[in-house]
């Protein structure tokens, strides 16, 4: 134990005098509060408008002068008019095509080495929340106007061979492993949502949150559950 953590825990446990001081100094800091009075209340507002004005500048700031640039050299090609509230991470050799108008919050792209140039497609209009995750070994195409919610899972593979003596080989994916994923038109993925590889969903389609997509979704359907099943229209 170095001497921050001993004298960490000779408060905590209020051994001496000075600790027993520094403890209750401590426990006043935890009950204070600042006083809710009209004059404070301006201030703090005030101060909180500043900080919410300096957080959305740097934001779009950073994304219109660092990210946007960076992503358009990583990519095949980017559209216009795209945001990028944060960097994405992307790995491998995948040929990215981004349309116009979409937003982004933290994304990744991970491929892998059996096809020399999978593809992501991404249409025009897309709206993108946190942790969004794409697997592409072959294709995966998403149409315009979709959206997708936090922690959304996209793969065209299961990420390793389904045999379990190809495993015990170690060998890699076969190419009969990896099947294309499209998303049509105005598909919405909900939270944690997970679309497995072979995989249509039609236009207009809903995913509901947590399920996980192995077969076609038709048109203009919502689909719930795990594996997701055909709920209505």
């Amino acid at each position: 134990m170095n001497w921050v953590d001993k004298l960490i825990l000779e408060i905590k446990r209020a051994e001496s005098p000075p600790t027993r001081l520094a403890h209750d100094v401590y426990r006043w800091l935890e009950r204070f509060q600042v006083p809710d009075v009209g004059a404070m209340r301006a201030i703090y507002q005030a101060l909180y408008y500043a900080h919410d004005a300096w957080e959305g500048g740097v934001q779009l700031l950073g994304g219109k002068l660092l990210y946007e640039p960076m992503v358009r050299a990583r990519v095949h090609k980017l559209g216009r008019r795209v945001r990028f509230h944060v960097l994405p991470y992307i790995n491998g050799q995948c040929k990215i095509t981004i349309g116009d108008d979409c937003t982004f919050n933290y994304f990744s792209v991970g491929s892998g080495k059996f096809i020399d140039e999978p593809e992501l497609i991404i249409g025009n209009h897309c709206y993108f929340s946190n942790d969004v995750t794409f697997s592409v070994n072959r294709r995966v195409t998403v149409g315009n106007y979709c959206g997708f919610a936090p922690r959304c899972v996209i793969s065209d593979s299961d990420n390793h061979p389904t045999s379990i003596e190809s495993r015990e080989r170690g060998e890699g994916l076969a190419l009969e492993d990896i099947a294309p994923v499209t998303l049509q038109d105005y598909v919405w993925l909900g939270r944690g949502a997970q679309v497995m590889k072979g995989v249509t969903i039609g236009r207009g389609a809903v995913v509901a949150a947590g399920s996980v997509v192995v077969a076609d979704v038709p048109v203009g359907a919502l689909a719930m559950g795990v594996p997701a099943r055909f709920v209505k229209r």
